[in-house]
């Protein structure tokens, strides 16, 4: 594992199975699964869990871009290249990047719903070379960085398509589509 950056990484899940304590190679965005620097015990016992992270929201868009999918996504730059370079599979909501019209005779209008429901870190005390139970893994420079925190929740992409015909007038229907926006009634609810 490289020591050279000591950067923090956000990045969206799409679908792949982050573990706290799991390492991330940034150069090629791939996950290293069962390799770990300490021990599942060891993990377990330092892991804190924010249950009052409730955050919810939502957005809407009539665009169907893939610039504008990848906003919605809250995805950055390198993640979007990785996604189009076919390097991440994405899953789950995050398969709304790949919809597409089934033909150019429809207006499309897509709602997002997100909420966070906890943050899981772990905690520093047992972060550090000196403490890991498997340095070796420095060494093998297989990886660039560790999951150290992860925010559980979900999302949810609802599209509405219009269908219109060649006779209909293409700005006629995408200002009906642009206002049925606003009388959009969006409530939250809590558990």
């Amino acid at each position: 594992m490289s020591t050279e950056t000591t950067s923090v990484l956000k990045l969206r899940a799409l679908g792949r199975p982050f573990q706290l304590g799991m390492l991330y190679d940034a150069r090629n965005d791939e996950l290293i699964p069962g390799i770990t620097l300490w021990n599942p015990t060891v993990l377990e016992k330092n892991i804190k869990s924010v249950d009052n992270t409730r955050e919810t929201g939502y957005k809407i868009s009539t665009e169907d871009t893939f610039e504008e999918k990848s906003s919605m996504l809250g995805i950055n730059a390198e993640l979007k290249l990785s996604v189009l370079a076919g390097l991440v599979e994405v899953s789950g909501s995050a398969e709304y990047i790949n919809d597409r019209k089934k033909t150019e005779h429809v207006e499309r209008l897509t709602l997002q719903y997100s909420t966070k429901t906890r943050f899981d870190h772990l905690t520093m005390t047992h972060l550090g070379r000196g403490n890991a139970n498997h340095p070796e893994v420095f060494d093998q420079k297989i990886a660039t960085h560790v999951v150290t925190g992860i925010f559980y929740g979900a999302e949810a992409y609802l599209i509405f398509d219009r269908t219109y015909s060649s006779t209909e007038d293409r700005t006629k229907v995408q200002g009906l589509v642009k206002a049925a926006v606003p009388s959009l009634t969006i409530t939250s609810w809590s558990r």
